[in-house]
Parts: C-alpha cells; structure tokens; sequence
C-alpha cells in the first residue's frame, strides 16, 4: 500500500491514464510521445504536475498495477510510460529494455 506522501502522485497518475483511455485525440499524442520530457510536458499542459523522477517512482513502486491488466503496449498507458522511462517491465531484464525474454 502506498504511504500518505504519494497518494497524490498516485492520482495525478492515474488522472494521466484516465485521460488516455477517454480522449482518443490525448491518447494519440500520449502514445507518440518517446522521451521523458515530452511525457512530463503533457503532463504538465494538461494541469498534472508530476517530473520526470516522480513518473520513475511510481512506476518502480508496483503502485500502478490496476494498469497493467490489460491491453498491449500500444493501448495501455502504464507499459508505455514504462517505455518512455526506461523502466524495465520484467525484473531481470536491463532498465533499457522492456521487451519480454
């Protein structure tokens, strides 16, 4: 379970999500998006306030795992901020790649 401090992240996170999955145009860019600082630059158009740090701790966290469920690479927002971020998918796999072994 999360503590107190990162609740908040942990809804900017998934106010992020939540918006792919609803605007199909938001979607399009969110998924375009190949480098930490064009992610935290919607996200901060978009009124979250998250850096680039915060996105790599909540992603480490095993917080966001209500995202990981379902859907593909190219249709789940969690996998992709993991691509985007260098955070590897499977534990024994090098932080650059999240491609299954």
């Amino acid at each position: 379970m999360p503590d107190a401090a990162s609740a908040p992240l942990l809804d900017a996170l998934d106010h992020l999500c939540t918006q792919v999955d609803d605007d199909p145009e938001f979607a399009r860019i969110f998924y375009a998006i190949t480098t930490p600082d064009q992610m935290v630059d919607l996200a901060v158009e978009s009124g979250i306030l998250i850096d680039a740090d915060d996105f790599r701790a909540l992603l480490r966290s095993g917080s966001t795992e209500r995202w990981l469920v379902r859907g593909e690479d190219s249709s789940n927002p969690i996998m992709h901020l993991q691509q985007v971020f260098a955070i590897a998918t499977w534990p024994d796999q090098p932080q650059d790649d999240c491609s299954p072994g």
